[in-house]
Parts: structure tokens; sequence; C-alpha cells
């Protein structure tokens, strides 16, 4: 098996999570630089929230499915 599908099959499952928290980390780097306000980074939490979640959904019900 190459390095390719070693990657591929590691992060399976994992791809929304990650780009969750590099966008909640971004926020927060950007709201301690002060490119951005509080209201912004509140904004972006939320959205990284709802990502995890909608994504921990998903693999639930999938699961359900597959039963």
């Amino acid at each position: 098996m190459n390095t390719m599908n070693r990657l591929r099959l590691s992060l399976q499952g994992k791809k929304a999570y990650i780009a969750a928290v590099i966008g909640l980390l971004g926020a927060v780097a950007a709201w301690a630089d002060g490119q951005i306000d509080t209201v912004a980074l509140v904004a972006a939490v939320w959205v990284a929230i709802q990502t995890i979640f909608i994504r921990a959904g998903i693999a639930t019900d999938a699961t359900k499915i597959r039963k």
C-alpha cells in the first residue's frame, strides 16, 4: 500500500474535526492579533462546534444504517 492510501485511511472520519480545529486556531490567532473582534471569534467558535456536532451526527446515523 502506498503512502497516500495509508494517509487517506488514517484520516478517514477525522478530516472534519481537523478542519474545525484549524479554523478555531486561525480565529483565535486573528482575535489575538486584533484582526477580528470578539463577536467574530464567538461566531467562529460556534461554526467549529456545529461542524463537530454535525460530523458526529452523520457518523452515528451511518453506524445505525450499517447495522
